[in-house]
């Protein structure tokens, strides 16, 4: 049996992690526990109360220590519910905290919006947000319908975070690392929150980057570092790069087109939209240019062997 094909544990125990997250993390658990503790003590046991009604007794009890008697008014107690919980549970508890925001339950969602801006504007709530960014987590904080405060929204990601983690392991490794760097700068700008257009084209340049590394410096297709990325594409479709996968050039052209138009309406757009508009956008694409980063890499390795 051969062994060029396997990784020893301790190897693949090195892999990269993923940036983004779909659950809570340990370093995000912790914030947000210190954020939402300043709610007082009548407030923290109704809204464990209150999640209990919604999700059952077992998912929040079984969270605390045996040790101790527990008092749902205390600051332990909320805390290691917001250490312990199920993620959709702890975010329902979150919720719930803040129910009794009168200035902004009385009104609509689209009210709160017209009259004072999104729910990252707001004192907590934009702490609470920019833990969400800051620590990758896919879920977005937004006010809630009439007869609610806050809500959080998962935003769309299937299989983002491994696809991170894959394009994250092909850079560690040469000659990747430089021409992903455009993907991976994108990927602090998206961190920090700074949804926008430099962000769109750093995702841009680091396909073309790969796409010259490829052609240029790899293959030698050709020595001309200056032909547009359709061109690339046609060079790869000739040679056979990926056509055993059935993908055309024109339909990697599309996505590359769509980038250039992205360019300028992010920038356009960012003072009518609303920065979590932006978010949500920019989680998209960031999935789709790591994903089609990998594919183009892979089919050059598969035809490299």
């Amino acid at each position: 049996m051969s062994n060029e094909e396997y990784t020893p544990l301790v190897d693949r125990e090195r892999e990269p992690e993923s940036r983004i997250h779909e659950e809570l993390t340990r370093p995000a658990r912790e914030r947000l526990g210190q954020i939402t503790q300043s709610r007082d003590k009548n407030q923290r046991k109704k809204a464990l109360k209150e999640t209990m009604k919604l999700i059952g007794r077992t998912p929040v009890l079984s969270c605390f220590s045996e040790e101790r008697e527990v008092k749902l008014s205390d600051r332990a107690s909320h805390l290691e519910f917001m250490y312990n919980g199920a993620t959709v549970p702890v975010l329902t508890y979150i919720e719930q905290l803040y129910m009794t925001y009168n200035t902004y339950r009385r009104e609509s969602a689209e009210d709160i919006i017209s009259n004072s801006g999104p729910a990252s504007e707001h004192s907590v709530f934009g702490e609470i947000r920019k833990v969400l960014v800051t620590e990758g987590l896919l879920w977005e904080i937004e006010w809630a319908e009439k007869g609610g405060v806050i809500k959080f929204s998962p935003l769309a990601s299937n299989g983002m975070a491994d696809m991170d983690s894959k394009v994250q392991a092909l850079a560690e490794n040469e000659p990747w690392g430089d021409a992903l760097e455009g993907y991976n700068a994108a990927f602090d700008r998206y961190l920090n929150g700074d949804f926008d257009d430099t962000l769109v084209t750093k995702l841009y340049n680091s396909i073309e980057e790969v796409l010259q590394t490829i052609c240029v410096d790899l293959c030698e297709f050709t020595e001309n570092r200056d032909m547009s990325h359709s061109d690339y594409l046609d060079l790869l479709h000739e040679n056979g790069v990926y056509e055993a996968n059935g993908i055309t050039a024109p339909e990697l052209n599309q996505l590359l087109d769509a980038l250039e138009k992205m360019v300028s309406k992010v920038g356009h757009d960012r003072k009518q939209r609303h920065a979590y508009h932006d978010r949500a956008y920019c989680t998209l694409l960031i999935h789709q240019v790591g994903a089609y980063l990998y594919f183009l890499i892979s089919r050059y390795e598969d035809f490299a062997k």
